[in-house]
């Protein structure tokens, strides 16, 4: 299956899930799925891992909110670089004017078709209070860790997960550190 070869595909997927269309802006030059609600996403992925794609490549997302908060740096009080003086200061991130920032996750699936070198992404923005988005772990167990490691850095729940913790992070740990607005709380291992 060529790349022309999956629009009729996606066309058909589009038509059986109502309100999903291809993504405005696609990942690279996959083709690329919109979704607008989270009870769009295991029709949709039933539909697709049917039509043969089988394997979960991806289970991911993006936080829009804006530049990364300095607060969820530690900051030891003593240099960590030998060479430098002084510990340099915290810098707030720049905005950057072309970047959406908006109050979302954007939450991106990617599927495969390994026989037929074909992969499509799925996206879904999800609001920052209170994420949920159903699990595909009932559909492949390669979600299992994927989801967990979203939720454990983001915070996004995955409704319907058989063990959804914390996988990456210590349980001390408060927070969600790939958030953006992400503020380090002091621990046992910082000085």
């Amino acid at each position: 299956m060529t790349m022309p070869d999956i629009q009729p595909l996606l066309g058909d997927a589009c038509a059986k899930v109502p309100g999903v269309a291809p993504a405005a802006v696609p990942v690279k030059d996959y083709p690329t799925l919109r979704m607008t609600s989270p009870s769009q996403v295991l029709p949709l992925v039933s539909f697709l891992k049917e039509r043969g794609f089988t394997y979960l490549e991806i289970v991911t997302a993006t936080d829009w909110l804006g530049p990364v908060s300095p607060d969820g740096y530690p900051r030891s009080g003593r240099n960590p670089h030998p060479f430098l003086a002084e510990e340099p200061a915290a810098v707030p991130a720049a905005r950057n004017p072309a970047a959406p920032y908006k109050p979302v996750f954007d939450m991106l699936w990617c599927l495969a078709d390994i026989p037929q070198k074909t992969r499509v992404f799925l996206r879904l923005e999800v609001p920052r209070e209170q994420p949920s988005v159903p699990s595909l772990a009932g559909l492949f167990k390669a979600a299992d860790w994927q989801e967990r490691e979203t939720f454990d850095l983001l915070g996004i729940t995955f409704e319907g997960h058989p063990c959804l913790k914390k996988i990456l992070t210590p349980d001390f740990l408060k927070g969600h550190p790939l958030r953006k607005d992400y503020a380090h709380v002091k621990d046992q291992y910082d000085e």
